[in-house]
């Protein structure tokens, strides 16, 4: 009885060992922004997604409670007292994100970042365009296949608001989001 009581957290210990621990992760992204009603004529932007960590639930919890009980102020408090999870690359300019959640899938896996600034104000430069006051994170949601290959949306200013059935809504300061196209870098 001893020794198989002794050999099962070693069993167990190998097992925890062996299993594959989730590393950094960079992503290849293009975003790619028209005019809206524009026939012709599209912006695309390079990025690189550095995953070092994703968000624990805890920390996730964290911040969905203070959405839920504090609002858009709450929420932002608590991303901004959560520690770095990544960082999202644009335009020579480097952002930090302080979300980052992976949720596999039967074909993939969809993978959502929230930065703790906005990245970008598409429309911002219009005579008639609204004030850039609150929109405050960005939001990058993407949906890959199991080679590592798929596309997504970003929010690149945005605001997170409670509500829409599953308890989050974002509001996009642009008319539409930016359609992301994106690719797991190979690890050196």
């Amino acid at each position: 009885m001893t020794v198989f009581s002794a050999s099962v957290p070693i069993a167990a210990l190998a097992l925890l060992l062996a299993a594959p621990q989730a590393g950094p992760e960079t992503f290849d992204v293009v975003a790619k922004a028209s005019a809206k009603g524009a026939a012709t004529g599209a912006v695309t932007v390079p990025m690189i997604i550095q995953i070092d960590r994703y968000t624990p639930e805890h920390e996730r919890t964290k911040m969905t409670d203070g959405l839920k009980y504090g609002g858009y102020p709450g929420f932002l408090k608590a991303l901004r007292d959560a520690p770095a999870a990544g960082s999202l690359e644009a335009a020579g300019e480097k952002f930090v994100i302080r979300w980052a959640r992976d949720v596999p899938s039967a074909t993939g896996r969809t993978l959502s970042f929230v930065t703790d600034s906005p990245v970008f104000f598409q429309g911002a430069g219009k005579r008639d365009a609204k004030p850039t006051a609150g929109y405050e994170v960005a939001v990058v949601q993407l949906t890959l296949d199991k080679a590592g290959h798929g596309e997504g949306t970003m929010a690149a200013a945005a605001r997170v608001k409670p509500g829409g059935a599953t308890g989050v809504r974002i509001d996009n300061y642009a008319d539409t989001p930016l359609k992301l196209t994106a690719s797991v870098r190979a690890p050196h």
